[in-house]
């Protein structure tokens, strides 16, 4: 059974085959009859945040309470679930809601998979989740620790009991990542001791290295600025291992080196992905998003291994199918509405994200508009809570909504990371018209501001202009000490909100409409052939890219749209960037 199989037994209830199934495969693997590689791509379809999956656990783990297999399966949906939360954006611009959600998925990750570990001889599938949340949550060794081999329990169990493991080589490799809190020492004190052990063979020993040089690479080139370096170490990754030609493609897409050598990377992916029936990363899809039409040639074959993928199950390939559609209209690649619907019905929010944007972008009707608005917004989308927040009316004829909901979506967005919504809370909060009870809730009032209300606008602010948000760091400066002592403070006047930048009662051709920070990038990156700074997604990565060779007109353009002063506005003869007048907010 493929992993799509596996999950529709899981949802439909029909727990038996399945169970039954998996606990087979581990058989076998404690039997020696069976590659670690198949057992762990067998339980991997459940690391996803499918929410439809619910019930089917449940069941499962009720009729067979003592089971390997389903505390297995869980611990990795808990951890999908929890990236899922966490959302793919550095650390400085993770929500106070994805940090919460991620920190509790976690711990049910972490508790499900050690006590599966206890279930079973060989519990290698359960070390790799606990491996994977280790990783989730940064490095904890020091370099002395990597020399003398102080590795943690879910490394030397899984390696007594599997000396020639690859898997949970790979993953202590990644945990040792510099960006993750090791150091290219770290990892390569790590790699060699692995070939000293013998315990590899020659092809995995190979693999291991291509993953170091990979590791370099991305940290040379995302955070060193070092594009020279990162080209080299990505080759080197690359001549290792044809799958590592994915790194190559990211490298040469940051280095801007000519279409021809980067599409000869990208040809060599391909072939390689198919061949190991393997999925792309996020970082596969900032290179494709800043590719031009030199990339038309492998359109069929991108769109297809996207497709496949997506189909499979994969979220975020079926989300760069339509940031595809929406950053470069002309390739005319596939509808990926189908496989979107499908992921957002399972709970994943950048999905749900994506058709708003798509349908923002299409001629489909406002009633449309708005639902696929609302939908996003009940699965946590900050950006989605704010438009149903600034659009409350519109949203409350068409769907019937409570008068006090409007506060709930102003809430759900502040704290699912919208700059402008934690802005808008944070004045509500000190104006004394709102205050946050201890279910969590906001409820209007009219009354001067608690302690507890200055102090959480006060985080709020802080959070928003650590993102260089200017209308927060504006009041932030402003404030003074006693603005934040209920006995002193004295409440703040506010102004209109303005209605926000995706208006779809508006003709299309005529809406401002707002995308996500990367695509407006990309799009800047399309118009004037330069770099704009994007995320590094540790976990679903959409990677950083350093300027290069930006005249000093388009640097400032770069500057004042990531600062909220300029906001793109599409007409029908292309992007153009606008004034955000302060008087809005």
């Amino acid at each position: 059974m493929n992993g799509p199989d596996l999950l529709n037994l899981l949802r439909s209830g029909d727990i038996n085959p399945l169970h039954t199934h998996l606990s087979n495969l581990q058989a076998q693997f404690e039997a020696g009859k069976l590659h670690e590689r198949d057992l762990l791509r067998a339980f991997q379809p459940f690391q996803t945040s499918d929410l439809t999956l619910g019930d089917g656990f449940q069941k499962w783990t009720e009729t067979h309470p003592g089971a390997y297999a389903p505390h297995v399966a869980l611990a990795n949906w808990f951890l999908g679930r929890g990236w899922e939360a966490r959302g793919g954006h550095t650390s400085n611009r993770v929500s106070d809601q994805g940090w919460r959600s991620l920190d509790h998925f976690l711990t049910q990750t972490d508790g499900y998979a050690r006590h599966a570990a206890t279930l079973t001889d060989n519990p290698l599938a359960a070390w790799n989740v606990i491996g994977l949340t280790s990783n989730t949550r940064g490095c904890q060794l020091s370099l002395h620790d990597v020399q003398t081999q102080q590795y943690p329990d879910w490394f030397t169990r899984a390696v007594q009991d599997n000396p020639g493991t690859l898997a949970l080589r790979r993953i202590m490799l990644l945990h040792l990542r510099t960006e993750w809190g090791g150091s290219e020492e770290h990892m390569l004190t790590f790699v060699r001791q692995q070939q000293d052990a013998g315990q590899l063979g020659q092809t995995d020993m190979q693999r291991l290295w291509a993953e170091f040089h990979r590791h370099v690479a991305h940290h040379a080139q995302h955070f060193a600025q070092d594009h020279a370096l990162a080209v080299e170490r990505a080759r080197i990754a690359a001549e290792l291992h044809p799958l590592q030609s994915e790194q190559l493609l990211i490298a040469l897409t940051g280095a801007n080196a000519s279409p021809s050598e980067r599409l000869d990377a990208l040809h060599r992916y391909l072939s390689a992905a198919q061949q190991e029936n393997t999925v792309p990363s996020g970082n596969f899809g900032w290179a494709v998003l800043n590719a031009e039409d030199w990339i038309k040639p492998e359109l069929p074959r991108i769109t297809a291994l996207l497709a496949s993928a997506a189909q499979d199950g994969d979220a975020d390939s079926a989300v760069l199918l339509g940031h595809m559609q929406l950053v470069h209209p002309a390739w005319g690649t596939q509808s990926a509405r189908a496989v979107l619907e499908i992921a957002r019905d399972q709970g994943h929010t950048a999905a749900a994200e994506t058709l708003a944007y798509l349908s923002e972008h299409t001629s489909a009707p406002v009633e449309q508009r708005r639902a696929d608005i609302l939908k996003a917004a009940d699965l946590l989308s900050g950006e989605m809570s704010w438009h149903v927040y600034q659009q409350f009316p519109e949203f409350q004829r068409q769907f019937n909504l409570e008068p006090r909901q409007r506060f709930r979506y102003l809430h759900r967005a502040a704290d699912g990371g919208e700059n402008d919504a934690r802005f808008e809370l944070a004045q509500q909060l000190r104006a004394g018209n709102v205050e946050l009870g201890e279910d969590g809730l906001l409820r209007p009032v009219d009354t001067q501001p608690l302690q507890a209300s200055l102090e959480y606008a006060r985080h709020l602010l802080e959070r928003a202009a650590s993102t260089d948000h200017a209308p927060s760091s504006k009041a932030l400066k402003a404030a003074r000490d006693r603005d934040w002592q209920a006995g002193t403070a004295r409440r703040v006047k506010l102004r209109a909100v303005r209605t926000g930048p995706v208006r779809p009662e508006e003709p299309a051709e005529e809406r401002q409409t707002r995308v996500p920070w990367f695509l407006i990038a990309a799009l800047i990156f399309g118009a004037f052939r330069v770099f704009s700074h994007l995320t590094d997604r540790s976990v679903n990565p959409w990677e950083t890219q350093p300027q290069r060779e930006v005249s000093a007109e388009h640097q400032q353009l770069i500057e004042r749209v990531a600062a909220g002063e300029l906001q793109p506005v599409f007409r029908e003869d292309g992007i153009h960037f606008e004034p955000v007048d302060p008087r809005d907010h």
